[in-house]
Order: C-alpha cells, then structure tokens, then sequence
C-alpha cells in the first residue's frame, strides 16, 4: 500500500473515532434526563416499603451525582473543537463514567431491597429496562456497551443468587440468557454501527471531493484560455465558457442553442470540416487541428481545436467536447517569420549572385593582366627594367586577385563549400613559401623580417590555407606596424602535441575594446583609407583554423604592439613532413614547352582579349589550337575536324559552354575532353559544368602550369 493510501485509510479512522466520541456523548443528554427521571420513579415506587430508606437515599444521590458530574463533562466536551475532541482522554472519561454509571445501578437491588416480592420484581424489571435502553445509546463503541451491561446486570444476579430461592434462582437464569444475548446483539449493533460510519463518512468524503471537483472544473472552465465548446449531436451548442465569449464574441445566451456549423466555421472549410467529422464518427479524437474561424464581427481567426466525441450507455456518439485556442499571433508571427526567411534567402542568392558576378567581372579583366604578364616573365629579350616593371604589375595584380579570392573564400565558407586537405605540413617550406611573398612589402615599409625558414617540426593543417592565414597575419602586420619596425615570427611546443605559431609586431597596438570585433568580417580597426585590405582577412583566418581544429587568438598593448597566434596539433621535433612545391618556381625555370603541334586544340571563347590570352598561353606550351567565337561556330568547326580537346569558355552568345558541352554528349561524342574556361570560382559552377558533360575547370586568371597539367593529363588520355 502507497503513502496515499496509507493517509487516506489513517484520515478515516480519525474520522470514524471523531464520529463516535461525538455520538456517545451527543446521546448523553438523553439518557441522562432519562436515568434521572426512571431513578426518581423509582426511588418514589420503593419509599416505605425497603429495607433501609438510609440505603436508598444514598443510592440516589449517589446516581443523581454521577449524572450530574458526566453532565458537566458533557458540556465541556461540546465546547472543544473536534481537533480537541480527538484526544484520548475524552474516551477513557467517558468509558469511566460509563463504568461508575453501571455499578450505580448494579447496586440498586442491593441498597434499595425490599422484601416485598412485587416491589423487587419492580427493580428487576426497571434494571431489566435500564440495560436493553442503553444498549441504544452506547452501540457506538463496544467496550461502553460492555462496561455498563456487566456490573449492572452481574450485581443484579448477585442479589438473586443470594436470596436462594427458586424464583430467584429460576430468574437469575433468565438474566444470564438475557445477557448473553444483550452483549450478542450488542455486539452486532456496535458492528453496524460502525459500517454505517464509515459509509457515510466515506460518501461524505467521495461528496465533498466530487463536489471539489466541480468547483474546480468551474473554475477552471470560466478562466482557461481555452474556449470549451459541447455541441450534441446536431452540432447545437450546449456548453460556451467566458473564453469562447472572448475568441468569438458571441455571448453564453447568444451561443446556446445556436448550430456551431453557422456561428464560427467558414463554408470555405466545409471540405475539411466534414473530414474532420467523419474522424470524430470513427471513435477518433482530434488533437491540434488547426482551422480558419470567423468571429461575431466578421472577422477570420485561426484557431487550434481539440475535439472528443463523447458517447453513451451503448457507445454511440452523443455530442461533441471540444477545445479551441487562438493561434492568430501565431499564424502571424509564422508567416512574418517565412516571409523574413524568403527575403533572407532572396538576400542570401542576390549576396551569391552578386559575388559570382563580381568573381566573374573581375576574374576577366584579370585573366588579361595576370596571364600576359606571366607570358612577359619568358620574354628574354625585356631589359631589367622592363622586367622589374612586369615584377610591379604582376604583384599588383595578384594583390587584386588576392582580394577577390578573400571575398569568395568567406562566401565558401559561409555555405560550406570549402573543402580542407588536412595532412602533415612542413612548417619551414610554409615559412620559406611564406616570407618570399612577404619580403617585398616589408622591405617597401622599412621593415624588419625575424622568420627562421628552417624551423623543424610540423602541423596538421590545409598546406594551401595555412599560408593564407600566415600570409594574411604576417600582411596585417606589415600594414599596421611603424616605420622602421619589425616583424618577428616565433614557435613554441606546448602540451598534448599543440604547436603555437606567433606573429608578434612593433605596432601601435589594439584598444581593448577593438579587440573584442577583431575577428568580425569588414571590421579594419578603424584603419585609414590608405590601408590596402577588405576587412575580412582575420575572420576568414578564424573559420579556417577552426576547421583545421585549431585556435586563434590576439593579445595587444597601445603603443608598444600586438601579438596574434595560432595553435594546431603538431611537433617541432620532428621533420618528417610532406613538402610542397612552390607555385611561385613557375618563375625560376623555364616551362618544357616541346612542340605538341600534332596535338587537335579547339578553343571556343567570345571575349578578343581572352582570345589572344588562350592561344598566346597555348603556343608557350607548344601548342596550336583553332578558335571559335561561340558555341555555335565551335560545332560548326567539329563537323569537319576530329579535334583532341576543346577548351570553352561557358558565358558566350547565341550557345553557351554548357549548352555546347551537352550538345556534343548528346551527339554520341563521349571521348573528347571538354574543359571549361570560367571567371565564376564557385563550386557550384563546378557541379553544373560535370553536370553538363565537361570533364574539367580551370578558373581564370589561368596559370600556365595548371592548364598544361590540365592539357598533359587529357590529351594523353586520347592517345
């Protein structure tokens, strides 16, 4: 049995003691006046005619004493509260007086004898009637019944026995019979009782808690958000709480009786009203629908219904429980939050498209100042002069380009489109690659490079976006040091294999307060105009060392300079690392550019600069190649020439790359590698050029080296 049944089966029997304490002593007042009234009659009845008037006398004022003391006590017993009259020594009080009560009148026979046989045939009979009417008043607890029974009617016997006569002995029989069977019936009477305490006791409590029940149906039913609505089977309303008042308008008078179908449903619901109905036939209960209503006014609301058929005796359905809630702030709030995400989205695409045509737009002019500078760099017959002029305009170049692919990297990531190479990076072939790139800017600003090229060990890094974060700390702090300052690159071990690789300037140092959006994109610490840069450089360098599993962090002082580093796992005492080739050795050597010309090129690009860039790069490699100036005139040229490769650009009028590329795949012309020639480095552009049948990309500007490993890899292919 639980704690709950335990207290409630413990309450009870409080009760049922409550219950019987109060009825013993609530029937005192009657039998008290009664024991009063018979003790007086029969003190009158035997005056004169016993043994002793002394002995009588004493018998009733002895009586008369008791009742009257058990009287006062009685009325001190109404005067507590039933927490008081709970008390034990209630009880034992009255189960006294009870006894004291028994024994007066057991000695009736003896202190009020007469030897006339009618007048003590008068006692036995009142005695007689004594014990059967208390049985009445004292049922309630055996015990009482018991304490007043015995010593009455056992000193009665007594005073039989003593008078030995058959009569008296023949009596006395009859007495013990009568008692036996006044303590069996008693006993009964008690058991009854009892149960009929109980039960009422328990039907008050079932009573009381339905009755609590109600209350608190009540109120919850008049104060709930919830419109209860009871309809029967008709769909008549029955029941219409103070919320339906409030959703709906229409008052309890105005909506009892009325059909629930005309009062709120639109007939534009009608379809799903009846779907809904024929659920509610099949048993089934409807939970969060939600549906258009209309309101006293006119006016539409969207509320959300529960609804339950209720059924009776038999099964069937009798009416309708059902609760509404208005979700119109919802609704709204739902579709200003679709509409913000559509606009968002829309903003998302024109932020992508916008990026894609600027990658696009700059990417071609480019292209133009990137590849025929990178064709003067073979030039022999250039003077120094001219060549350091080519040097000047290949660095400005790939500055622009260097910002325009900051711009696309933060795009990337932002869609998650960048994809990292992680493996073990050699940290002195990044500072070798990285310090080569840098020295001409700090040389130009005076400044001092302290970058030991030989430094052991190794990181777990993206080769490519390392030296871009190197590149992009090591720029900043060139940018934003003094004149004549300098630029010191320090590594340390630290614990669980962390390498940490710090960038520490002679600057002027960041506020505090600046250091809290350093890492924010477009944020350039209030940098003057003249400070080349877009902003992004250090939030781009975040997400990448996040992706690498890295950490990236800053501590600066005004005046005095700023400390940025990096931590990736790694080891300084180890060498054996994967070692990168340097991109820039395209200008320390020549490129093999042995004659392919029996190779078939057909190049298919609508811009006139890009055309002379293509096959100017083309015949540095040792290559020939057709052109064609759209899509177009590119089949038309394949009609009658078995070509080996098509470059093509994929923006060109009349038929594009794309459309060019399925055109030829759907010709059954599956061997030709088709290789496309785009400014948009996104890659998606990628996905839709293999969508369309390309086997290749090379994003412009166009390295050399890239598009004869391009070539070479293809064009072996067909061989």
């Amino acid at each position: 049995m639980d704690s709950t049944n335990l207290n409630s089966s413990h309450h009870i029997n409080q009760q049922i003691r409550l219950e019987e304490i109060r009825l013993l002593y609530g029937g005192t007042p009657f039998s008290y006046s009664a024991s009063v009234v018979i003790s007086l009659i029969i003190y009158n009845v035997l005056l004169g005619h016993v043994t002793s008037q002394q002995n009588l006398d004493i018998w009733l004022y002895t009586i008369l004493g008791v009742m009257f003391v058990r009287s006062i006590d009685s009325y001190h017993f109404s005067r507590h509260s039933k927490q008081q009259q709970l008390a034990k020594s209630w009880r034992v009080r009255f189960f006294v007086g009870t006894g004291v009560a028994g024994f007066c009148w057991g000695f009736l026979p003896w202190l009020g004898y007469s030897a006339e046989i009618e007048y003590f045939s008068f006692i036995l009979v009142c005695l007689v009637g004594v014990i059967a009417g208390s049985l009445s008043t004292l049922s309630y607890r055996w015990e009482t019944q018991a304490l007043f029974l015995l010593p009455a009617s056992l000193l009665l016997i007594l005073r039989l026995l003593v008078e030995d006569e058959s009569f008296f002995d023949a009596t006395s029989f009859v007495l013990l019979v009568f008692i036996f069977f006044s303590l069996s019936a008693g006993r009964k009477i008690f058991n009854n009782t009892q149960q009929n305490i109980r039960l009422r006791l328990e039907a008050d409590i079932r009573e009381r808690a339905i009755e609590l029940m109600h209350q608190k149906q009540a109120l919850h039913l008049q104060n709930t958000p919830l419109a209860i609505i009871e309809f029967d089977i008709d769909l008549n309303i029955l029941e219409w709480n103070k919320a339906a008042e409030n959703i709906f308008g229409y008052t309890r008078d105005e909506a009892i009786n009325e059909n629930v179908m005309h009062l709120i449903l639109l007939r534009d619901n009608s379809i799903e009203t009846e779907k809904l109905w024929e659920q509610l036939l099949s048993y089934q209960a409807i939970v969060g629908a939600s549906m258009e209503n209309k309101t006293k006014s006119g006016a539409t609301i969207f509320c959300e219904w529960f609804v339950t058929p209720l059924t009776g005796d038999n099964n069937e359905i009798v009416g309708i429980a059902a609760m509404a809630l208005d979700i119109s702030d919802k609704k709204q709030n739902e579709l200003a939050i679709l509409k913000s995400k559509e606009e968002a989205e829309k903003a998302n695409q024109a932020k992508s498209d916008f990026l894609s045509s600027m990658s696009h737009e700059l990417r071609t002019p480019l292209n133009a100042i990137l590849g025929f500078t990178q064709l003067l760099t073979y030039e022999k017959t250039l003077t120094e002069k001219q060549q350091s002029h080519v040097s000047e305009i290949s660095n400005a170049g790939n500055l622009l380009l260097e910002l325009v692919n900051q711009i696309l990297d933060l795009a990337r990531i932002e869609k998650g489109h960048l994809q990292l190479s992680m493996e073990k990076v050699a940290l002195a072939g990044c500072f070798k690659e990285v310090l080569a790139m840098i020295s001409p800017l700090a040389e130009k600003n005076n400044l001092r490079l302290d970058i030991n090229i030989e430094t052991n060990g190794y990181v777990i890094a993206d080769f490519t976006r390392l030296k871009q974060i190197m590149l992009n700390l090591l720029s900043n702090a060139i940018k934003y040091n003094v004149e004549n300052g300098s630029i010191t690159l320090k590594v340390l071990q630290k614990e669980n294999s962390i390498v940490r690789i710090c960038v520490i300037d002679t600057g002027k140092g960041i506020s505090q307060e600046m250091l809290l959006e350093i890492f924010q994109p477009f944020n350039r610490l209030n940098a003057a105009s003249s400070i080349e840069g877009t902003g992004i450089g250090l939030s781009i360098s975040k997400q990448l060392i996040e992706m690498m599993n890295g950490s990236i962090g800053v501590s600066s002082t005004l005046d005095k300079g700023s400390e940025f580093w990096i931590e990736l796992t790694g080891n300084l005492n180890i060498t054996t690392a994967i070692e990168h080739e340097s991109r820039t050795a395209l200008n320390n050597h020549a490129l093999d550019t042995e004659s392919m010309s029996n190779q078939s090129i057909l190049v298919a690009e609508d811009n006139p600069t890009n055309q002379t860039l293509i096959l100017s790069q083309l015949e540095a490699l040792g290559y020939t190649a057709d052109l064609a100036k759209n899509g177009q005139e590119a089949l038309n040229k394949m009609v009658n020439t078995d070509y080996q490769l098509l470059l093509t650009d994929c923006n060109m009028p009349l038929v594009d790359g794309y459309k060019l590329a399925r055109t030829i795949r759907d010709r059954g012309n599956q061997k030709l590698p088709i290789i496309a020639l785009t400014a948009d480095a996104f890659p998606e552009k990628k996905a839709k050029c293999l969508k369309a049948g390309m086997n290749d990309q090379i994003t412009k500007p166009v390295d050399l080296q890239t598009l004869k490993n391009t070539l070479e890899k293809y064009l072996n292919q067909t061989k």
